[in-house]
C-alpha cells in the first residue's frame, strides 16, 4: 500500500525537514483539498520557517474547512498575534472559548494577547478565569505578573512571580521579570539575587546579565562583574560587548595584562569600537605596552578626531617613545580642542622643555597660568626652571656672537652654535641650538643627525634612535646615518635590530671600515649574550 502525501508530510515534518514538508502538503492538498488538517499541518511547517503571514493564511483555511474546531481557533490566533494583529488574535481565542470554555489556555492566550493590546483589566480577568481551571500552572501567573506590572500595580505582580516560582523554580525568565520589577522599586537586594539566579538558570539569557552587571557597577563589585563577564564570555565568544565589561572591569582591580588581552579581542570583534581602544589605550599604558598604544591611539583617533582624552592618551604614548615632534603636535591639537584646559597646556610645556624647545615652552607654561590652574605654584617652578635655562642659552649666543655671525632666524646659524657648544662640552645648550636648528627647517637630515649624535653624548639613546630615525626618513642613503644609529641600538642591547641598521651602512658603503667594526663588535656581543 502505498503511502500518501500527507503522511510523508508528516514525517518530514516530525524530522524537521520542513521546506520537503511544506511541498508534500502541498500536494495532498492538491489531492484533498477539503483537507483541514493537510492546512493546519503546513501552518506548522510554514511558521517553522518563518514564514509567518502564509502560515497564518494556511491556518485560516483550515479554519474555514473546520470551523468547530477550537483548537484551530486557537493556533490561528497564536500565530496571528505572533505576526503582531493582537485584534485579531483576540477574536480568534474568543471563539475558540465560545466553542470550548473549559480548556485553561484559551484563557491564558486570550489574556496574553488583551495584554499585547493594552487591555488590561479584561486581559487579568481572562487570566483569572485560566487559574480557575488550571490553579497550578505557572505559566499563567507570570503572564499574570506581566499584566500586572503594565497597570503599574507592583505588589500584586510580585505576588504572581511568586506564585509562578513556587511551581517552577527553574524558570529563568521568570527571576529576570521578578528582578527588573524590583529593580524599580529599589528592592536592590532581592533583584540582584534574583538576576543571580536567573544567569545561573540560564547563561544565555543576556537582559539578566546586564541588568545585574549595571548594578553591580554601581556597588563597585568589581571582582563579581569580572565573574560575571567571564561566564558571558565563555557562552557567547563572539560578543564584543562580553569581552569589553570583562577588560573594563579587569582595569578596576588594577588586573592589565588580562584586560589588554580582553580588550584586544573587543577590538578584533568589533574593530570600530572607539571606546574599547580608548580602554585598550590605558591597559597598554599601565603596562609600559608604548608602541601598542600608539598604535590603538591612532585608531581612537581615526574614529573620533575629536577625542580629547585620546589626543591626550597618544601625546603620552609618543612622548614615552621618544617621538617628540609628533607629541608636541598632537598636544597642541587637544589644546585646540579644550582651550580651558590648564592641565593640557602644562602636559605640552612639559614636552616642549623636554625636547629643549624652551622658548615655547616658556610661552605654553605661561598661557597654562592664566588658566587658573589647580596647581600654580608647581607650573611657576617647572617656568622658572626653563626661563633659567634659557637665560644660560642666551648667554651662550651672546657668548657666540662676539666671534661668529649669527642670524635669529637662520637654521645654519644655530646649527653651527650646536655644533660649537658641542665642542665646548656645553652639550645642553647645544641640543637646544639643534632643536632650534630642526624646528627652522624641519627638512634637514644634517640637523637631525648632528642633534641625535648630541644626545648620545648624553647616553641618551632613545632620543638620539629618535632623531636618527628622522633623519633616515628624510635621506635615507646616509651610511653615517646608518652607523650611528645601529651603535645607538647597540648601547640599548637591541643586537638583531642594530646588526640590520650596520648593514645597511656597508650596503650603502662597502669599505666602511667603521661599519665593519661595529658590525664584529655587535655580533660578538650577541654571541656572549
Amino acid at each position: 500500500m502505498s503511502v500518501s502525501y500527507f503522511e510523508t508530510a508528516n514525517q518530514l515534518l516530525r524530522r524537521n525537514q520542513f521546506e520537503n514538508a511544506i511541498e508534500s502538503y502541498q500536494k495532498a492538498i492538491e489531492e484533498n483539498p477539503t483537507s483541514a488538517w493537510s492546512y493546519y499541518n503546513l501552518g506548522e511547517a510554514l511558521v517553522n520557517t518563518g514564514s509567518i503571514e502564509q502560515a497564518i493564511a494556511a491556518y485560516q483555511k483550515a479554519v474555514d474547512l473546520n470551523s468547530n474546531s477550537p483548537w484551530f481557533h486557537d493556533r490561528l490566533g497564536s500565530v496571528k498575534l505572533q505576526a503582531g494583529h493582537s485584534k485579531e488574535a483576540i477574536r480568534c481565542f474568543q471563539k475558540a472559548i465560545a466553542l470550548d470554555a473549559s480548556f485553561y489556555e484559551f484563557y491564558m492566550n486570550l489574556g496574553i494577547a488583551l495584554t499585547q493590546d493594552g487591555n488590561i483589566p479584561e486581559a487579568i480577568s481572562s487570566f483569572h478565569k485560566a487559574l480557575e481551571l488550571q490553579p497550578k500552572d505557572g505559566e499563567i501567573y507570570y503572564h499574570l505578573g506581566q499584566a500586572f506590572t503594565q497597570q503599574h500595580q507592583a505588589e500584586e505582580a510580585i505576588a504572581a512571580y511568586h506564585q509562578a516560582l513556587q511551581i517552577n523554580p527553574y524558570w529563568s525568565e521568570c527571576y529576570l521579570e521578578l528582578a527588573k520589577l524590583q529593580e524599580q522599586l529599589g528592592q536592590t537586594d532581592q533583584a540582584v539575587n534574583n538576576y543571580r539566579r536567573a544567569c545561573q538558570l540560564n547563561p544565555n539569557l543576556i537582559e539578566a546579565y546586564q541588568n545585574l552587571r549595571e548594578i553591580l557597577e554601581q556597588q563597585e563589585q568589581w571582582q563579581e562583574i569580572i565573574n560575571l563577564s567571564r561566564r558571558c564570555c565563555q557562552v557567547n565568544a563572539n560578543s564584543a560587548e562580553a569581552y569589553y565589561h570583562l577588560g573594563t572591569a579587569l582595569i578596576h582591580q588594577q588586573e592589565w595584562e588580562e584586560a589588554v588581552i580582553a580588550l584586544r579581542r573587543v577590538c578584533e570583534l568589533h574593530p570600530n569600537f572607539v571606546e574599547a581602544y580608548e580602554q585598550l589605550g590605558k591597559a597598554l599604558a599601565k603596562q609600559n605596552e608604548w608602541e601598542e598604544a600608539v598604535t590603538v591611539y591612532r585608531r581612537c583617533i581615526e574614529l573620533n578626531p575629536d577625542s580629547v582624552e585620546s589626543q591626550r592618551g597618544l601625546a603620552e604614548a609618543l612622548v614615552q617613545v621618544y617621538n617628540w615632534e609628533e607629541a608636541i603636535t598632537v598636544y597642541r591639537q587637544a589644546c585646540h580642542l579644550e582651550p580651558t584646559s590648564a592641565e593640557l597646556y602644562d602636559e605640552l610645556a612639559q614636552a616642549l622643555a623636554q625636547f629643549y624647545q624652551w622658548e615655547e615652552a616658556i610661552a605654553t607654561y605661561r598661557q597654562a597660568l592664566e588658566l587658573n590652574p589647580e596647581n600654580p605654584s608647581t607650573i611657576q617652578f617647572r617656568l622658572q626652571q626653563i626661563l633659567d635655562k634659557q637665560r644660560q642659552f642666551e648667554e651662550a649666543i651672546a657668548q657666540y656672537r662676539r666671534t661668529q655671525e649669527f642670524i635669529p632666524a637662520s637654521f645654519e646659524s644655530y646649527q653651527n652654535l650646536g655644533q660649537t657648544l658641542r665642542q665646548q662640552g656645553d652639550i645642553e645648550n647645544a641640543i637646544v641650538a639643534l632643536r632650534r636648528a630642526c624646528i627652522l627647517n624641519p627638512g634637514s637630515p644634517i640637523a637631525y643627525h648632528l642633534l641625535g649624535h648630541t644626545f648620545a653624548m648624553l647616553q641618551k639613546w632613545d632620543e638620539a634612535i629618535s632623531c636618527y630615525r628622522r633623519a633616515c626618513e628624510i635621506y635615507p642613503h646616509s651610511p653615517d646615518i646608518h652607523l650611528h644609529w645601529g651603535e645607538a641600538l647597540e648601547q640599548k642591547e637591541n643586537y638583531q635590530d642594530a646588526l640590520a641598521y650596520l648593514q645597511k651602512a656597508i650596503n650603502l658603503k662597502p669599505d666602511f671600515d667603521l661599519a665593519y667594526e661595529a658590525m664584529g663588535r655587535v655580533i660578538s656581543k650577541k654571541k656572549g649574550s
